[in-house]
C-alpha cells in the first residue's frame, strides 16, 4: 500500500465545457486529503484515510464524507483514479453535487524510470557534444590563416578545403543530433514538475515520484469535463518545506 496526501485544486479550467456559471469568478476551491492506494484479490482501492476531506468557509470548518474509489496504472506511468463525494460541496462558487465522482489523471515515475531517462539523455547529449566539436574543428581548419611556402614563394592554405557535401552532411548530423537531444530533455521531468519526496506504491518495487498539474475531470452526460489539477506527496514524518511549496 501507499500512503498520498492528494491536493485537489479545484476551479475553472481553460477550455472547460462546465456551464459558464461554473467557477466563473476565478477563484479556486483547494481540497486536502490523505489518501491510502491498496491491491488485493478485490481490486485496486483508494481510500480516503478517515472517510472524509475538510475545508472551511466563512461560517467555519465543513466536514464531508468521501466514499472508496478505484485507481489504474498503465504502461507502469499513466495513473488514474477516482473519488466520490456523496454530499454538496460548495465553496466560492465552485460546486460539486451529490455523489459527483472526480476521475484524477496523471503521471508517475518510478525512482528506475528518472535514473533512464537521465542516462538516455546524457548519451543523445554526448553525441551532440562530438558532431559540435567536429564542426567546430572543421570551421577551424577552414578559417586559418595562411601558411607560406617558401618553395613556391606564396601564401598557401594550411589544410585542405573541405568539400561542400562534407560540410553540409555535418551540418545535417548536427542538427538531427539537436533535435535528438531536445526529444530526449523533454520526455525528462524537471525537478519542480515532481512531488518534493518520493514514497512508496502498491506493485512497484521502488519509491515513486508524481508529477504536479495532473487533471481533475468530472463525468458528464456525453464526454467528461475539466475541472481542476491536482499534485501530491507521499505521508511520512519528513519536515514540511517553506521553500518548495507543493500546494
Amino acid at each position: 500500500s501507499g500512503g498520498w496526501r492528494i491536493a485537489l485544486n479545484l476551479g475553472r479550467e481553460p477550455f472547460t465545457t462546465m456551464p459558464r456559471s461554473w467557477g466563473s469568478t476565478g477563484a479556486r476551491f483547494p481540497l486536502v486529503m490523505k489518501c491510502n492506494f491498496t491491491d488485493s484479490k478485490s481490486g485496486n482501492v483508494v481510500t480516503s484515510i478517515g472517510g472524509n476531506v475538510r475545508y472551511t468557509v466563512a461560517e467555519g470548518e465543513v466536514v464531508k464524507p468521501v466514499l472508496d474509489g478505484t485507481w489504474s496504472l498503465s504502461n507502469n506511468r499513466e495513473l488514474s483514479f477516482s473519488l466520490t463525494f456523496p454530499e454538496r460541496l460548495e465553496r466560492n462558487g465552485v460546486e460539486l453535487g451529490e455523489m459527483s465522482t472526480i476521475f484524477c489523471e496523471g503521471l508517475l515515475f518510478t525512482k528506475k524510470d528518472l535514473d533512464a531517462l537521465d542516462e538516455d539523455f546524457y548519451r543523445a547529449r554526448s553525441i551532440t557534444d562530438g558532431i559540435n566539436a567536429q564542426v567546430k574543428e572543421s570551421k577551424r581548419r577552414r578559417e586559418a590563416p595562411k601558411k607560406w611556402n617558401f618553395s613556391t614563394n606564396q601564401w598557401e592554405q594550411r589544410y585542405p578545403n573541405e568539400s561542400y557535401v562534407s560540410r553540409f552532411g555535418s551540418r545535417l548530423k548536427q542538427f538531427y543530433a539537436g533535435i535528438v537531444e531536445e526529444s530526449q530533455n523533454q520526455k525528462r521531468p524537471k525537478p519542480l514538475e515532481l512531488s518534493l519526496e518520493s514514497g512508496s506504491f502498491p506493485g512497484i518495487d521502488c519509491d515513486v515520484y508524481i508529477k504536479k498539474g495532473g487533471l481533475i475531470k468530472l463525468q458528464g452526460a456525453v464526454t467528461s469535463r475539466v475541472i481542476g489539477t491536482w499534485s501530491a506527496e507521499p505521508i511520512n514524518d519528513n519536515p514540511a518545506s517553506y521553500y518548495r511549496p507543493t500546494y
